[in-house]
Formats: structure tokens, sequence, C-alpha cells
């Protein structure tokens, strides 16, 4: 289990740091706007490279979770299955705030709700498993991370209201980045 978790936090640092450029490279793009917006300009071949890297990250994590002994297989088949649902996430580009919707554009958010909803049970099942294998140090952040996962996926939800539409990226970021550092963070405390 210890190589894929490591693989699995090793990626996850690096999807983290192209999570950084992609921003830093796209001062066009608004923060209150979908991240997925990425994956339709300029920047759509570093936004694929961001994808791939999660993918790889929660597939080395799922089959090392998939294969313990002491952590609920379901993780793993989550974990397993996000990495697929990714790839359909990439495949079919949003469509861009007041664009006509198109047949791949409403895909991409099918995908993307599934993808929300797999990370969230993957990362909610493991950390009820977590005291069994972290270390004490680690709960506490691990616990953290998960609240904020919990209420950014809430506030994303909300922000799908039309009055509220102005805080959907910030809340969809939060909700990204708490579950891509939970992961990461879970792989390496295992490794």
């Amino acid at each position: 289990m210890s190589s894929l978790s490591l693989l699995s936090a090793g990626l996850a640092l690096c999807q983290l740091t192209l999570f950084a450029v992609l921003h830093w490279r796209g001062p066009q793009y608004r923060l209150r706007e979908p991240v997925s917006d990425y994956g339709t300009g300029p920047l759509r071949s570093l936004f694929a490279v961001y994808v791939l890297t999660g993918c790889a990250a929660v597939a080395s994590l799922g089959a090392a979770v998939a294969v313990s002994q002491r952590l609920p297989l379901r993780a793993g088949v989550y974990l397993l299955l996000l990495a697929v649902i990714r790839l359909g996430v990439l495949r079919f580009p949003t469509d861009l705030g007041g664009m006509a919707k198109s047949r791949t554009g409403r895909l991409h958010l099918l995908f993307a709700i599934a993808g929300f909803a797999l990370v969230y049970m993957a990362v909610d099942v493991l950390n009820g498993a977590a005291e069994r294998v972290v270390s004490l140090a680690a709960l506490p952040w691990l616990s953290g991370l998960h609240l904020i996962a919990t209420v950014s996926l809430a506030a994303t939800v909300v922000a799908l209201l039309p009055a509220l539409r102005a805080l959907f990226g910030f809340a969809e970021r939060a909700f990204i980045l708490s579950t891509m550092v939970w992961l990461g963070l879970f792989a390496f405390a295992v490794a």
C-alpha cells in the first residue's frame, strides 16, 4: 500500500501545483467562474495535464485503498470511479457563462456533478476510517479539511441559485482544494 500511497501523495502535490499555475497563468478567468472554464481557452492543454494528474493521483490512492485490509473497499471503488469520471470532465468541455447550453456542456455538467459526489463520498468514508491508519498528528488536519469540504460542497450547491451565482467559483475552489489536499495528506499519512 505504501508505494501506491506515496505515488498518490506526490501526484496530489503536482496537481495542487498545476492548480496554482492555472490560476497564475489565467488571470483573464474570474475566480467567481467555474474552474472548468480553464479547459476551454488558451490554457486548455495545461488544464488537461492538471486533470490527468488528478486522475492518476486518485487512481493510485484508489488502488492502494482497494487492496488494503484496513480500509473500506467502497472508498477505493469511489476513487477508481472518480478517475474515470474525471476523464469525462476533460473530454466534454463546459459551456462558458452567457453562452447557449450545448450537449457537450450538459455532459460536462453531468460528469462534474458525479465527480464531486464521488470525491466527497470517498473523503467522507476515508475520514471515518482514518483513525485506524494515520498518526494522531494527521487526524485534526484531516478532520478540519473534511469539515471545509462539507461546508464548501453545500455552498457550491447553494451558489447555483441565480441570486448567489457570483459565489459559485469561490465555493467550488474551496471544495476542490479541500478535497485535493485531504486526499494528498491522507495518501502521505498512510504511505
